[in-house]
């Protein structure tokens, strides 16, 4: 076989897939673009504490929150045990009914025993709803109508105090419907709706549409949001709750939010079943609120928005618990949030539309995973295996396009993450090289690498060019696989494949590696490497308060933080690799030249961030990890030059 042919061959294969990236890549680009439609939402209850606490109506507060770009309130569906600390309803476990003051008006056919949770419902204007979703959720309850109605539910009869705790918590937790006055007050005034539904057990279909059908007829509805940690009988009503939420010819009625750090089961499959009519919501939570001054939750607001396309924030308010003494405080805060938002460029006076799809045909995704494919290919030719990279390219295309037909979504995410494995090794096999380069040639093989590397970003951008991926109902896998496989691969080729004895080579390192001084710098490696793992992908390590304020600070002063690994560790590290010479001898250097690679195109695995986003971070760690970089070459320099001076002094004497 030609080892040159079969090099161009496989370069044209990868400049093609390139292309057919980039027709996605400007797609993407231009729905993102599109996509600048942000919403505040304020949770009902608090306009309620504020209204109440500062001696204003309800109505003269609305305006004020929507002169700071408020448009949506949040109602979380009442919960009986909402209502009993309402005192609209009233919860008894057994006998203890029998010596409520009411009593005495409930019907007489009601039988007390000590299994049931009797709810009585003091106040008539809710009787009728909070019946109707008792006794199609909560399965083997009765109604005893009277002067106050009584909703019995079967429980198991407790044996101690925590049974009983237990019990009640449960029956509490039960969904009553919403506040639908307070809706359509709200809704009159111009606000949009935002419902956040309870799940229950077991539901019934009837149940389900109860529920369902009241949320499609509220007025202004923006979204809905579900409560709890799974959605109402998951997994198996999932496509009957998605049913639900279509009208008759199948399009969706309504759009479901997804809240950020929530995970929700059967709110993705949901999404995807609604046609991804979704919307990405970001919140800071009441008990996370004493931990953030305005500033700082301004800050948290604008990344949400600028860098991970939320478009719907729910804002909650500082000392809410003290509402009479907080309220201008807290407008102010709100203005500094319209304003930071209509300063990025944001529209807040218009309605949610969910980015526009993306035209990603499968022949055009299919060339761009074979040249993926290709640049396995170019990797195993480098190891001088042409046999095995022709194979590997005409096996791995069947095998890719036979996926992509079978189970698209699947085979996407297999081949991006084959993407970003393959091109920052195969960039650093490339450039590389054992020869001492001077400090200008050494940052033009950073720059050589780096394009080479984001080869890798480029294709699996176009590879996951679509919704599903950017509204994140899917998502990117094997980040930390991505971030190891590298590093591990290059060494290996580098400094034991590509040499004249490659066995006789790895059983000498093999030996040295019995050696003390060997085990102690594996341990170190280990260590090392055990951390670099846990801040990747997308739960990290916590950050200190030294690295939190550095992160702050490169937000204000480039616009876009720049990440750590790239320009503290991966570039300026590969510039002084370059410097020295890439040779076996300085082999350490060649781990956090890796990282630098692995992160740059890990960069845009983060489909949910905008790319615009992602190209400016990658070249503020770019500029900034050249400018460092030069500074480590000429310390080196330096102190070098030091060593020199003061050991040549040493043999004067």
């Amino acid at each position: 076989m030609n080892l040159k042919r079969m090099k161009q061959a496989g370069w044209l294969l990868v400049v093609i897939a390139i292309v057919c990236s980039l027709t996605l890549w400007g797609q993407r680009m231009q729905s993102e673009a599109d996509y600048r439609n942000v919403q505040m939402v304020v949770n009902y209850n608090d306009i309620v504490a504020l209204a109440n606490g500062n001696d204003i109506t309800q109505d003269e507060l609305t305006v004020e929150l929507q002169n700071r770009g408020v448009s949506a309130v949040l109602y979380k569906e009442w919960s009986l045990g909402d209502l009993a600390n309402n005192g609209q309803v009233a919860l008894q476990l057994g006998q203890t009914i029998q010596n409520a003051n009411f009593y005495s008006r409930v019907s007489a056919e009601l039988p007390i025993n000590e299994a049931t949770v009797y709810v009585a419902i003091l106040d008539d204007s809710i009787e009728e709803q909070v019946a109707e979703h008792a006794l199609l959720k909560i399965t083997g309850s009765k109604y005893y109508p009277g002067d106050v109605s009584v909703i019995t539910v079967p429980v198991m009869v407790p044996t101690g105090d925590t049974e009983v705790t237990t019990i009640m918590t449960k029956v509490k937790d039960i969904g009553a419907g919403f506040d639908q006055e307070a809706i359509t007050e709200m809704a009159e005034l111009g606000m949009y709706t935002v419902p956040q539904l309870r799940s229950w057990d077991n539901p019934s279909d009837e149940s389900l549409r109860l529920a369902f059908g009241e949320i499609k007829e509220m007025p202004n509805l923006a979204y809905m949001l579900f409560n709890d940690k799974e959605l109402p009988g998951y997994p198996d009503t999932t496509r009957t709750i998605a049913d639900l939420l279509k009208d008759s010819e199948g399009k969706p009625e309504v759009t479901v939010g997804t809240i950020e750090f929530s995970d929700q089961k059967g709110l993705n499959q949901l999404g995807v079943l609604l046609n991804k009519d979704v919307v990405r919501l970001h919140t800071i939570s009441n008990n996370e609120m004493s931990k953030f001054t305005p500033d700082s939750a301004l800050d948290r607001w604008m990344l949400a928005a600028r860098e991970r396309n939320m478009r719907s924030l729910l804002v909650r308010f500082f000392d809410i618990t003290t509402p009479g003494a907080v309220l201008q405080y807290n407008l102010d805060y709100l203005e500094s949030i319209q304003t930071g938002l209509l300063e990025s460029g944001f529209y807040l006076d218009q309605p949610y539309e969910k980015p526009d799809s993306i035209a990603a045909s499968t022949i055009v995704v299919g060339l761009i995973g074979i040249g993926v494919a290709a640049g396995v290919m170019l990797i195993l030719l480098e190891m001088r295996l042409p046999k095995l990279a022709a194979l590997a390219l005409i096996l791995g295309s069947i095998a890719w396009l036979g996926l992509l037909i079978l189970s698209p979504v699947t085979a996407k995410k297999l081949m991006a993450l084959l993407s970003v494995v393959t091109f920052p090794t195969l960039s650093c096999i490339l450039v590389m090289k054992p020869e001492r380069r001077p400090l200008g040639k050494s940052v033009l093989a950073l720059l050589m690498m780096c394009a080479l590397s984001y080869i890798g970003a480029v294709l699996m951008v176009g590879l996951l060019a679509d919704i599903l991926f950017m509204l994140k109902l899917d998502q990117f896998i094997g980040v930390k696989i991505a971030h190891v496989i590298p590093i591990a691969a290059v060494p290996f080729i580098l400094y034991l494949w590509n040499v004249e004895k490659p066995i006789a080579n790895a059983k000498q390192l093999l030996n040295k590696a019995l050696d003390y001084k060997w085990a102690a710098l594996f341990a170190l490696v280990a260590v090392a490497g055990a951390i670099y793992i846990s801040r990747t992908g997308n739960t990290t390590a916590e950050l200190s308060v030294a690295e939190s304020t550095m992160r702050n600070f490169l937000n204000d002063v480039m616009g876009v933080r720049p990440r750590s690994k790239e320009f503290l560790i991966g570039y300026p590290f590969t510039i002084l690799l370059f410097w020295l010479g890439a040779s076996r001898k300085n082999w350490i250097l060649t781990i956090p030249a890796i990282i630098g690679q692995v992160s740059l195109v890990n960069t845009y695995a983060h489909i949910h961030t905008a790319l615009l986003m992602s190209m400016q971070r990658s070249f503020n760690g770019l500029v900034l990890g050249i400018v460092l970089g030069v500074l480590l070459v000429v310390s080196v320099q330096i102190l070098l030059k030091l060593y020199q001076y003061l050991e040549k002094k040493e043999g004067l004497r």
